[in-house]
């Protein structure tokens, strides 16, 4: 095999190690989902996974504070909806006058609303939890830039429209 051939098969496997991560770690795929949509053996993409410790990666990736936000919203997205079909459901039966499919279904309507209640406070208690003040953002800003402004001078002086850019951005978020 020639050495270009080489180097070609070198590349695309490197691209293709790069797609798994990217399915079976970023995306949530299963490793033989990966493996049959990239074409590559369950035992390559199982050696690729273990010397990589893919595993590791994608729970702390799942248990990461945004992705706890965004599932939760998701969480009380579906139940809102459910609500909502549930109502819909009630008025229904109102309209039939069917008294005992109604208080059936405004008890399930009350019983989503209670979820619905939970979910929220649990949202808002992990929000809370994970909020950073304003002084704590610029502190960890600040040796960020320091250690830039060490490392290459350029770059940091490069940066400082952004360092400002950033600040205001985060003190009308943060207050």
């Amino acid at each position: 095999m020639s050495k270009k051939k080489k180097q070609k098969s070198k590349i695309d496997y490197t691209k293709i190690k790069r797609a798994a991560y990217e399915l079976v770690v970023i995306q949530g795929a299963s490793q033989k989902e990966a493996s049959t949509n990239l074409g590559v053996s369950e035992k390559t993409m199982s050696e690729w996974a273990k010397d990589e410790g893919w595993r590791n990666l994608r729970e702390a990736r799942q248990q990461d504070y945004r992705t706890d936000v965004d599932n939760l919203k998701h969480v009380i997205r579906l139940i809102s909806k459910r609500r909502i079909d549930i109502e819909t459901e009630i008025q229904e039966a109102q309209k039939r006058g069917d008294e005992e499919s109604e208080i059936i279904l405004r008890k399930q309507s009350a019983s989503l609303g209670d979820e619905i209640s939970k979910y929220g406070k649990t949202l808002r208690g992990i929000e809370k939890d994970n909020k950073y003040t304003l002084g704590e953002f610029i502190n960890a800003m600040d040796d960020i830039f320091t250690e830039l402004r060490k490392y290459d001078e350029d770059i940091f002086n490069k940066t400082i429209q952004f360092q400002q850019l950033l600040i205001r951005k985060k003190t009308q978020e943060l207050g």
